[in-house]
Parts: C-alpha cells; structure tokens; sequence
C-alpha cells in the first residue's frame, strides 16, 4: 500500500494508522460471503460469454 509523506510526522503517523485500520476491516469477510461472491463473479462471467459468444 502506496502512502504519501508530509512534514508533519504526527499528521503522517495518524494517516498510517488510520489507513492500516481501514485496511483490516476490509480484508476480512466471512466465508459465505466469499462463496456468495465467487458464484456472483461466474454468473456475470457465463452472462458475459453468453451474449458475447451467444452460447
């Protein structure tokens, strides 16, 4: 994860943790939900060849 630097290294260190703080509550996802969003993912790929390929 890119971050940007300032001169101020308390500004600096607030931006990092809440960064880091976002990026763990994002991260996690409970496995349903994954599953949920794997069939989600191949029935927008079986729409998209579908009317691509018209099969």
């Amino acid at each position: 994860m890119k971050t940007t630097t300032s001169s101020n290294q308390k500004t600096n260190k607030e931006l990092v943790k809440s960064a880091q703080q976002i990026q763990k509550r994002s991260t996690f996802i409970s496995e349903a939900d994954y599953y949920d969003y794997e069939a989600e993912l191949a029935q927008e790929k079986s729409d998209y060849y579908h009317l691509q390929y018209g099969y």
